[in-house]
């Protein structure tokens, strides 16, 4: 599977110490181990008692602090493409390698069982040498990975743990705390493994959780079968990406990992992918242009063709461990451009027929985006109370302090009414395949004010859906939120960046502060207010004041930190309604103002703030930073935006659309200047640490 650049060894992990536990590791494991250039395994046995093991695991680790630190249980069988995403990754910091408990085919109860966050970023408990797990949801893999940067960090836990066994509790007892076999048999060789997790796990160590994919694997009674094929294809089954749509994962996925195979062979690059799949994209809105039903035919199936081969960068990207944050970039802002394109073309063709084809695909526009951004916010807004955290407790302590009566085993998989719950649910939210599928489908019937309807309508169901649903749960429970999680500091979170509020709404956040729920009321109030005065009553110089004072209301209310503020927890629909201010005031404007044909300049203006939008979210999460601040006083800010085109539509109506074309394309200039600025020092930082190649030729055996 792929080429031997595809299959081969980056070096992240080259002359890391490999300490096995107990016996040297057999094969195929340590034919694996060979291929990463790792120094010659120092066996260490599990000596006589738990903390003299410690005690000699400590003192390997305190050896070096300028290479990494491999440890693994001899009794672990899995090939080298396996030990791929833990061992030649960017970055993996120190980390476990865990499998879900849904890939287990054998000894269930006899594996060791671990938790990891709901996050899925670290273990939270480990179980294993007499030690309780409550709630468990992954099974440990038998190996493990300590960084450079905290092998003396680790050094200090195991020695730690080894004093805290001989002082508190004796050499002879400190066995029968900590070991699972009885008095009169040999200990299991696996338990000293499971014993070096559990002490970083409770010692404050943070051990990252990487998770194996559809792998054969085997530790002692415990297996998994994987998926089928030898472990390149599996590898390659792995490369797709997890909590994919219903679409996505039973017919798309199985499409493009086809693809990926002859890409792999080939040699393609990711972003020459994504470039192809945009492409494809692009052809498929002009063949829609020509209003011709059989180029519409040629689109819709150019459409599915384009989200097949969307899917295969991130595949060559996972199955090869080559990321960059502009690849992120791109394939996420690609997305957005081929499916507004077409929204673009449909529009031109519907204002053809008479239809009102440009406000339909503002519409829709704005709605999608709107269900993204909603969706990122809301993400945002649960990652403080989705953290990992590990349960520091002492060694001798046999429970992780879970509640009275929770699950213990790992549990089942899940039945046939659990997942169609989940598939439903899935589809409910109209993720991407779902919705190219509704464009394609409806393109065969000729009638562009339908798809647009169709999308319209799907995206507004789903808005209803999570953004209710999140309402309620946030306004009830306040989701768990406790002083404990709540964000600190003045510096500016996420949902600062996200809001792009400009100097007008600053100015007046500097007067007095508002509690948060005023703000999004006074976005409410604008939307509707604007819709109301400029598109049935054509009335701009109210929807002026209006707006002027939802501004100086909002301004108040978001200044930032938003998380300072009263009412915070509603934050996260900041961006949204914000969003949504400005796509109602130009929509209604240019529907009220502008003749049918000139309403495309509304349209350029809203996608491209839309794609300035996305990507701010992109960044967020793929870097943590978000645009430069200064960005907001030149782009004017959502407040600045919109009283300026309502001042246009107040008192020169006539020149409206000039403004909105010349002003779109002023921002696209702005916007897409500054990111790609951002995204290339992003993109050079990333390629200044990577490590050098491993002596050639080096592959992963399989």
């Amino acid at each position: 599977m792929g080429n031997a650049t595809a299959r081969g060894v980056h070096g992240w992990s080259r002359g890391a110490d490999l300490v096995a536990a107990g016996a040297a590791p057999a094969e195929p494991l340590a034919a694996a181990l060979d291929a990463f250039a790792l120094r010659d395994a120092v066996v260490l046995a599990g000596g006589e008692t738990p903390e003299e093991w410690l005690r000699r695991l400590a003192a390997t680790a305190a050896q070096s602090t300028d290479r990494p630190l491999v440890v693994v249980d001899p009794a672990t069988e899995l090939a080298g493409p396996g030990l791929l995403d833990l061992l030649d990754r960017p970055n993996p910091g120190t980390a476990a390698l865990v499998l879900e408990s849904g890939a287990l085919t054998a000894g269930r109860d006899e594996a060791t069982p671990v938790r990891v966050g709901p996050d899925g970023a670290a273990l939270e408990s480990a179980g294993g040498a007499g030690h309780v797990v409550t709630a468990p949801t992954h099974a440990l893999a038998g190996v493990l990975r300590v960084d450079p940067a905290d092998r003396a960090a680790v050094a200090a836990a195991w020695g730690a743990a080894a004093d805290q066994l001989a002082l508190q509790v004796g050499p002879a007892a400190a066995r029968a705390a900590v070991d699972e076999s009885p008095a009169d048999e040999a200990p299991d060789e696996g338990c000293s493994f499971d014993l070096a997790v559990l002490v970083l796990v409770r010692g404050g160590v943070r051990l990252r959780a990487s998770l194996l994919g559809p792998f054969t694997w085997r530790r002692g009674a415990a297996a998994s079968a994987g998926a089928a094929g030898g472990p390149w294809r599996q590898r390659l089954r792995g490369a797709s990406r997890g909590g994919d749509g219903w679409l996505s994962t039973t017919l798309i996925r199985p499409v493009s990992r086809r693809l990926t195979g002859v890409a792999l062979r080939l040699g393609v690059t990711p972003n020459v992918v994504s470039l192809v799949s945009l492409a494809i994209g692009l052809l498929a809105a002009a063949l829609v242009l020509t209003d011709n039903r059989w180029a519409w035919v040629a689109a819709a199936v150019l459409l599915q063709v384009a989200l097949v081969v969307d899917c295969v960068d991130g595949e060559i990207a996972r199955f090869t461990r080559r990321f960059s944050p502009f690849g992120a970039w791109l394939d996420g802002v690609g997305d957005r451009v081929k499916e507004y394109s077409v929204f673009a073309a449909l529009g031109v063709v519907a204002t053809r027929h008479g239809d009102a084809g440009w406000l339909l695909a503002t519409t829709a526009l704005a709605m999608v985006s709107l269900r993204h951004l909603e969706d990122y916010a809301y993400v945002d807004r649960l990652r403080p109370l989705r953290a990992s955290r590990p349960a520091l407790l002492p060694l001798t302590e046999l429970s992780d302090g879970g509640p009275a009566g929770a699950r213990t085993s790992l549990p089942a998989p899940p039945g046939g009414r659990a997942m169609a719950v989940h598939w439903l649910k899935k589809v409910i939210h109209v993720p991407i395949a779902e919705r190219y599928l509704l464009i394609s489908v409806t393109l065969l019937v000729f009638r562009p004010m339908l798809v647009l309807w169709v999308m319209v309508a799907a995206t507004a169901f789903a808005l209803v859906w999570t953004y209710g649903g999140r309402t309620v749960k946030a306004v009830l429970d306040r989701d768990g939120i406790t002083d404990a999680v709540r964000p600190t500091g003045r510096h500016w979170g996420h949902l600062d960046h996200q809001a792009d509020l400009g100097p007008v709404a600053r100015v007046c956040g500097r007067l007095t502060g508002l509690p948060v729920p005023a703000g999004l009321l006074a976005a409410v109030v604008l939307v509707a207010g604007s819709a109301v005065l400029l598109a049935r009553r054509g009335q701009p110089g109210w929807t002026l004041l209006l707006a002027a004072a939802c501004v100086v209301v909002m301004g108040m209310a978001f200044r930032p930190p938003v998380h300072r503020r009263r009412g915070w927890s509603l934050g996260w629909q900041l961006s949204g309604w914000l969003w949504g201010a400005e796509a109602a005031v130009v929509a209604s404007a240019a529907a009220a103002l502008l003749p049918a044909d000139a309403r495309g300049s509304a349209y350029l203006w809203l996608a491209v703030v839309a794609y300035h939008r996305y990507d701010t979210v992109y960044r967020l999460r793929e870097t943590g930073e978000g645009s430069a601040p200064s960005l907001t006083l030149f782009g004017l800010g959502t407040d600045g935006r919109v009283l300026l085109v309502l001042a246009v539509a107040t008192w020169a109506p006539q020149v409206l659309a000039e403004v909105l074309w010349v002003g779109a394309l002023v921002l696209l200039v702005l916007y897409a200047v500054e990111s790609g600025r951002a995204w290339w020092r992003r993109s050079v930082a990333a390629r200044a640490v990577r490590p050098g190649p491993v002596p050639s030729p080096v592959e992963v055996a399989s």
